[in-house]
This record gives structure tokens, C-alpha cells and sequence, in this order.
């Protein structure tokens, strides 16, 4: 059996693996389609932020240290890459209520031809798209990058950076009822997903410098700029842009995760003038709640994500390119680097 995994720094590879016995709660899924993470698996194969540094959970602070565990993987301790799967159930825990063998499910697994899941996060799959449920993961951060941004009925909205919680972020605001959807990336193709979407409008930067998407983006509004700028490529020069695209009193919700010291960010510019809040939404990084904890949980988020996938009112399949062999798993994370124009969010077929 193949899985894919991180085996070092910058180094991808197929591996064989033997499964575990099951424990209470969980199931086994022979895998169909999965599929993994693109921006943040980058930023961890680079670890340059966990680089002689280790996080205190209990204080929430970056100390010095011996590194993350991202520094130390390798094929005797690989790292998991993959987020959500597809699969038919084929074992059951004697605890396990609600579903069987032979149901066919999807939730948060691994690039494996077997996954070992909590039963708890899977859903049947029932007449759902087997590539739009493999968006669930980027989704959830999508969900609260809106929320926690306060998105309201006939507000205008940038979103910086189309990958896949960009793209997904663009129809979410859609259906939030944003007035003016404003999607902002270098990449034609996904400039024009971003439209089949629900984009008003598309802005790409220039080569140079990254273009001033500011005044682009303050002219497609008829001046003030947006209420809120949702930024998700990781880059400091996109959140800068971010920052000066949105108007007095405004909110930036950064869900992108940036790399390194900060660059091409002037604080005392725009963001100290116009009285800006920016916001990191839960989804971006980990052990923290929502911010509107306990009403909003993880488990209710995903629930809510789910449902209007049931309810088809959130079909964002297409961003699910390309779909490739366990085999061509090491090449397309190559061609995150070197070819972005062909992938959005890709997937393994098993």
C-alpha cells in the first residue's frame, strides 16, 4: 500500500506503509480520491518560520529551540500531507454507530490508499461530488476568513491570492451577499475561475513590483475602496496590497501564511492612517477556537461547510486540478513551484 509524505526538507516521496489495528471510534477506508494542502505543505517543506525555534503551546509564543517537527521528518518518521479523502468503508471499531461497511464517505484523511479515520469526521457521501467534498478542508478556513471578517449583505470585498481558499472564499462571499466581489491574482486561469464563481471583477498584477492592485481596486469601487480585503496568498507584498485596498475603518483578514520577516509592509502608511483592524481567522494555524466560540465550534463549521454543499449552494469542483496517479505525487509539488498556472488544488486517484 502507497502513501504520500514528507520525508525531509523540500523532499517528497511515495512510501509503503502497514496499517495499525483499529481503535475505539474509528474505521477503515479504501481510498478512492484525496487530496492535500498547496500553500501551507510549501511553507512547511521551506520551515524557514520554525527554523531553531519551537512553539510553547501553553504561553503561545515561538522560543528558541531545537526546531519543529517539520525539521525532522524523514522516511523513519514521515509527515502526512494529505487533508481530505474519498473512500468505501471496509472495518468498523465494535463502538462505531452510524456507519458501516460498504458506506462510502468522505472527511479529513490522508493521501493513502487506506486511511485509519475517526468516524466522528466523516460524513456519507450520498449524491455529493466526489471532487467538491475534497474541498472541505480549505473551505473551513474560507468559512471563517468570512465570518470572522464580518462580510455583511451588500458589502464590497477584495480577495487576494486564488488558490483554493481564495477561489472558495470568492463564492462564499457570493453567497454572503457581498455586493462587489473584487479577485486579485497573477494567473489567468484562475482569474477566470474566479469569475465562474461570482467575481464582479478581476485585477491582475504586473510583473513589476506586483502592479498597483491599490488603485485599481479604489477605481472599481468608485474611490473609498473595499469594506473588507481578505488576503490569501501568503506574501507580504500581497497583504500590503491588501491593506491599501481597503477603506477607512475597514478590516483585512490575513489568511495567508506569510514566510520569514515581514517586507513591503508600511504600517505606518495606510493601515495607521485609515484605522484598519486585521484579523488572522481561526483556520490559520492551530489550537486556538473560533472567535465566536461555543456557539461555533470545528465540528459545527465543517457541518455548516457540508451542508451547503448538500444544498448546492457551494460547488466549487473545479478547482480540484489536476487529478494524478500516487505515483506523479513528488512531480506535482514541483510543479507548485515551477508551474503554478497548472494546478489549483490537486488530487491523487487511487
Amino acid at each position: 500500500m502507497k502513501r504520500l509524505a514528507m520525508t525531509g526538507k523540500g523532499r517528497v516521496e511515495v512510501l509503503e506503509y502497514d496499517e495499525r489495528a483499529l481503535e475505539s471510534g474509528e474505521v477503515r477506508v479504501k481510498t478512492e480520491i484525496a487530496s492535500g494542502k498547496h500553500g501551507t505543505s510549501l511553507a512547511i517543506l521551506d520551515g524557514v518560520n520554525f527554523s531553531g525555534v519551537r512553539f510553547d503551546q501553553n504561553r503561545r509564543l515561538f522560543l528558541d529551540g531545537n526546531g519543529s517537527p517539520s525539521h525532522l521528518a524523514s522516511r523513519e518518521k514521515p509527515l502526512n500531507l494529505g487533508t481530505t479523502a474519498v473512500g468505501t468503508i471496509t472495518e468498523v471499531a465494535p463502538d462505531v454507530t452510524g456507519l458501516a461497511v460498504g458506506d462510502r464517505v468522505f472527511g479529513l484523511m490522508d493521501i493513502r490508499a487506506t486511511n485509519t479515520a475517526a468516524a466522528a469526521e466523516l460524513w456519507q457521501l450520498g449524491d455529493l461530488d466526489p471532487l467538491n467534498v475534497l474541498c472541505i478542508e480549505p473551505a473551513y478556513v474560507s468559512f471563517h476568513a468570512i465570518r470572522e471578517a464580518g462580510v455583511r449583505i451588500g458589502d464590497k470585498v477584495a480577495v487576494v491570492g486564488l488558490g483554493a481558499i481564495g477561489l472558495i472564499a470568492v463564492a462564499m462571499c457570493r453567497q454572503a451577499g457581498a455586493e462587489q466581489i473584487i479577485a486579485v491574482d497573477p494567473i489567468e486561469p484562475r482569474r477566470t475561475l474566479a469569475k465562474q464563481l461570482g467575481a464582479s471583477d478581476v485585477v491582475e498584477p504586473t510583473v513589476a513590483g506586483g502592479g498597483d492592485v491599490a488603485e485599481a481596486i479604489h477605481e472599481l469601487t468608485g474611490g473609498p475602496g473595499v469594506d473588507v480585503s481578505i488576503e490569501c496568498a501568503g506574501r507580504y507584498d500581497a497583504l500590503d496590497s491588501a491593506i491599501r485596498s481597503t477603506r477607512v475603518a475597514g478590516t483585512v483578514s490575513a489568511a495567508g501564511f506569510y514566510q520569514g520577516e515581514a517586507s513591503s509592509l508600511w504600517l505606518g502608511r495606510e493601515w495607521h492612517h485609515n484605522r484598519l483592524s486585521m484579523i488572522v481567522p481561526h483556520g490559520c494555524g492551530w489550537g486556538h477556537p473560533p472567535r465566536d466560540f461555543p456557539r461555533w465550534d470545528c465540528s459545527r463549521a465543517y457541518d455548516a461547510v457540508v451542508s451547503l454543499m448538500r444544498q448546492e449552494r457551494l460547488d466549487v469542483s473545479d478547482i480540484i486540478q489536476p487529478v494524478i496517479s500516487i505515483d506523479r505525487g513528488p512531480d506535482v509539488y514541483r510543479m507548485m513551484i515551477e508551474e503554478p498556472q497548472k494546478t489549483v488544488k490537486f488530487a491523487v486517484e487511487f
